[in-house]
């Protein structure tokens, strides 16, 4: 478990940088992802947690042994089952010792290189090595700090898809900082958005999506379009009139509509294509209402439009939600 209270830390007098009362609770076997924008307070807040810093204010509690990833060790010229089981603390003989390394090879897939020296290996296979020293303790804790990222889109995810498999089934206890948003929807139970030192959301990736608490946490999301309305008795006045949506805002808010969620309607407001963008899976229209720039994302088989062409959008409100101001 990771309990944190109220924790501060602050690199300079002005206090831009660091943390600023952040509390958390990890109950055990979680997995947590971090995000938030460069110069969040991602990695304070790991090494806070971790040992690696002290606060200057605020406690924090976490019980089990701990294993960082990636760590600072250099890595040395050594057959890798020798490296690993040289790594081994537990109290156990030598035939155990190869059997834990045989394992994490099995589990990570380089049971081919155990024999192998590790400066003969690719770099995806040195990193499994250097996960699987982390993991050959059997740790209760594991601290993830942007693990794999300068690895192919290939090999990371399938490193990730083993590690995660792996800590399920010993039920680990996981912080890990992320930047792409498709792997910790993927992996985590919940997630917190940092930003400024402090959390403005922590939440289960569906409430995140379905419910961003703020512009900032929309934003960060990848949401795009964004319109103002005003509260009027029981539903809000929006551009296309008023909208049923249930919120328990103020008087005034933001609709966010979803870059896919719009619904071609002689009813809807005129904008104009100003620019078209092909992707694999989807084309990116660009378009202008008045002066406002608003984003339609279509299926590659979807009608065809052109740039300078005008159409009629509507929101569908079964996909669209309000925010605070």
């Amino acid at each position: 478990m990771i309990e944190s209270h109220n924790l501060h830390f602050q690199f300079d007098k002005r206090g831009i940088a660091g943390l600023h009362g952040v509390t958390l609770s990890i109950p055990e076997g979680e997995i947590f992802g971090v995000m938030g924008p460069n110069g969040s307070g991602k990695t304070t807040l790991l090494k806070l947690l971790s040992g690696a810093l002290l606060p200057q204010a605020g406690t924090s509690q976490v019980s089990g042994k701990v294993a960082v990833f990636p760590s600072t060790e250099t890595l040395v010229t050594s057959n890798v089952q020798k490296y690993l089981i040289s790594s081994i603390t537990l109290d156990i003989d030598e035939e155990k010792k190869i059997q834990l390394a045989r394992d994490l090879a099995d589990t990570f897939e380089f049971t081919f290189q155990l024999r192998q020296n590790l400066n003969e290996l690719s770099a995806g296979q040195r990193q499994k090595v250097l996960l699987s020293k982390e993991l050959i303790n059997k740790p209760s804790i594991l601290f993830l700090d942007e693990p794999f990222t300068h690895l192919d889109p290939f090999t990371r995810k399938d490193i990730l898809s083993s590690l995660f498999e792996y800590i399920r089934h010993q039920n680990i206890t996981v912080i890990w900082i992320t930047h792409d948003l498709s792997e910790a929807f993927k992996f985590s139970d919940r997630i917190g958005v940092l930003n400024f030192g402090k959390f403005e959301q922590v939440a289960r990736p569906i409430d995140l999506v379905k419910s961003p608490k703020n512009l900032f946490v929309a934003q960060f999301l990848g949401y795009r379009n964004f319109f103002p309305v005003k509260k009027s008795n029981n539903s809000w006045l929006s551009p296309w009139g008023k909208v049923a949506l249930e919120f328990e805002g103020k008087e005034d808010a933001l609709l966010v509509v979803p870059d896919d969620a719009w619904n071609f309607s002689q009813d809807g407001l005129e904008m104009k294509i100003n620019k078209i963008s092909a992707g694999i899976q989807q084309i990116e229209y660009q378009l202008l209402l008045n002066n406002q720039i608003v984003f339609l994302t279509l299926g590659p088989h979807s009608k065809d439009l052109n740039i300078e062409e005008s159409i009629k959008l509507s929101p569908n409100l079964l996909e669209c939600f309000l925010i605070s101001l």
